[in-house]
């Protein structure tokens, strides 16, 4: 449960998982915290042993994925995801590895994907499917070099590199929506003035109730980068036309506000979006 709930540790030492314990089954004695994590380490070192015993007896090639991120604290981070057929030709996937990584530079991104699969025995490596970002070819590029050296690609590593249909689709989109812009900028912006207080959001519904808009969804802010969060931003928000209207004529400080960068969003603004 721990594990597959993702629970921390120390949940074992919590007067409700006592009692409910104690109630379930009153003869089990707990163990503390730290035999839960030493248990819950060796289960992974057990299962670790396994799967790498199963990469080293496997005749069939195995496919990467990898993705690189900073966290808020500034530290950048590398997933590395293993994807191959099994014995009974069902598609199987793992997580091998999560660790931080110095930059996001494409030779450390091959030197970490390198590393990780010689330490996992993986040999027979097909293609590994990354993001369009510079860095990552480069990084492919390392990758390719160093397993030629053991003549373990297809084709000497000339299908190895292979790009996220996802990113690329994203960044299809990214270029279509550049039409309307300064549209669904003002719509961003005005979004996030009411989202930052409290009583601006509640004035603002206040606002879309005197206008009778019927919807119960709330106002959603997007992450720019990812074009469907966008749309659903655009899809909901836009039903709330009129509360914007409203509400510009009751905070002088909105208007203000948003005159300042890229205005309030206009009915041209709505209608493009």
């Amino acid at each position: 449960m721990i594990v597959v709930d993702e629970l921390p540790f120390r949940i074992v030492e919590g007067d409700g998982f006592k009692s409910f314990l104690s109630i379930a089954c009153p003869r089990f004695h707990l163990p503390s915290r730290f035999t839960v994590r030493r248990d819950c380490l060796d289960l992974f070192n057990s299962m670790k042993r396994l799967l790498k015993n199963s990469f080293d007896k496997r005749t069939s090639r195995v496919c990467l994925t990898t993705n690189t991120w900073t966290s808020l604290q500034r530290v950048s981070y590398m997933v590395l995801t293993a994807h191959w057929i099994d014995d009974d030709w069902l598609l199987q996937k793992r997580i091998i590895k999560f660790c931080p990584i110095s930059t996001h530079r494409g030779e450390s991104i091959g030197q970490a994907l390198e590393k990780c699969i010689r330490d996992w025995g993986i040999e027979r490596v097909f293609t590994v499917t990354v993001d369009n970002a510079s860095a990552n070819g480069v990084g492919i590029e390392y990758l390719r070099k160093k397993l030629n050296h053991r003549n373990t690609c297809v084709a000497n590593g000339k299908y190895m590199h292979m790009r996220c249909v996802a990113h690329v689709i994203n960044l299809i989109v990214q270029e279509g929506v550049k039409h309307a812009s300064r549209s669904v900028d003002r719509v961003r912006a005005a979004v996030r003035y009411i989202r930052a207080s409290p009583l601006r959001m509640k004035k603002f519904y206040d606002r879309a109730k005197e206008e009778m808009i019927d919807t119960k969804a709330r106002l959603q802010l997007d992450v720019p980068t990812r074009w469907n969060l966008t749309y659903m931003m655009l899809d909901v928000d836009a039903k709330y036309e009129h509360a914007f209207d409203s509400y510009v004529r009751d905070d002088n400080s909105f208007f203000l506000g948003l005159t300042v960068g890229d205005g309030v969003p206009t009915f041209d603004d709505w209608e493009n979006v």
